[in-house]
Parts: structure tokens; C-alpha cells; sequence
């Protein structure tokens, strides 16, 4: 299955719904087609004022944290799509609330964008295999090469 990767006025024509930041395996193409098929990548940005953080879950969240910030990746979606983020992200069961936050997308414009913050913010260890999915995205979607180091260190320490 291709996906449609929009820039620029290309992506400002296209309009399904509300922007997403995802900054942990939601990244990933390949994962973002099965859950939000009608998921379009609009860029990338940054969330200032958090940091990147493995929870006991063994899944990504972001928690404030000061003179810090955080790359992802910035999707439109749909309703459809945020009604299925919904289910896997278990917001009914509490695992995850939902908020919108302000992103300096790279272009240097900023936006509003649904973010998913997870409940549990204690520190852990990833689960088998997810860092690297999650550092993987970051190169293909050529996040800054550092912060996926940072990414691979915030992994493997907790």
C-alpha cells in the first residue's frame, strides 16, 4: 500500500480533520496505515517544555520538563482516525487522556495538535522491539540525527 506524504500548500489542500503529533511508534508509517488509514503526514515539529520518557508500561509518553523538547511527527486525521488512537491508546480505560498542544512544525509556523499524554509516568523499560521502531521512524521522517540518539539513550536507560 502507498502512502500519500503531503508538503507544503500540497498538504494545506487537503483537509480531513484535526492535526496529531505523534512522537513515539505512531510515527511509523507502516503502524499509522493499519490504525488511522485515513492518516496523512503533513511534517514534522516540536513540543517544547517536555521530554521524551518510557513509562513502566514499557510505551512512550512525554512529561513536562523545562528547557527541553520533544520531534514528532505531524498527521492530519479523521474522525475516524482519532476514534481508533481512542481505542488503541486505551482512552476510555484511562491509559492515555488526550490534549491539544501548540507545535513549532520545522517550516517554523506553529500549530494546534492532539497529543496523547500517557496516566503512567513512572520510569521503565521499552517494550522488545519498540525503541527501535520508534528510532526508525525518527530517521525515516529525518528527525534531527540527534534526538533519535537521544531517543536510543532515553530507551535504553530506563
Amino acid at each position: 500500500m502507498t502512502r500519500r506524504v503531503l508538503c507544503g500548500a500540497q498538504a494545506n489542500r487537503h483537509h480531513l480533520g484535526m492535526n496529531y503529533f505523534a512522537y513515539g511508534s505512531n510515527m511509523d508509517v507502516q503502524q499509522m496505515a493499519v490504525r488511522c488509514p485515513d492518516a496523512v503526514v503533513v511534517g514534522t515539529g516540536c513540543l517544547s517544555g517536555h521530554r521524551f520518557l518510557i513509562n513502566t508500561h514499557g510505551v512512550a509518553t512525554v512529561v513536562p520538563s523545562q528547557g527541553e523538547a520533544i520531534h514528532g511527527v505531524l498527521w492530519e486525521i479523521s474522525k475516524a482516525d482519532e476514534a481508533s488512537l481512542d481505542r488503541y491508546e486505551g482512552v476510555a480505560a484511562g491509559f492515555y487522556r488526550k490534549a491539544m498542544v501548540r507545535v513549532r512544525m520545522t517550516s517554523g509556523d506553529t500549530t494546534e495538535a492532539l497529543i496523547y499524554f500517557a496516566s503512567e509516568v513512572q520510569a521503565g523499560t521499552p517494550r522488545p522491539g519498540y525503541m527501535e521502531r520508534v528510532v526508525a521512524a525518527a530517521k525515516h521522517h529525518r528527525l534531527p540525527s540527534d534526538y533519535a540518539g537521544v531517543l536510543s539513550l532515553r530507551g535504553s536507560v530506563f
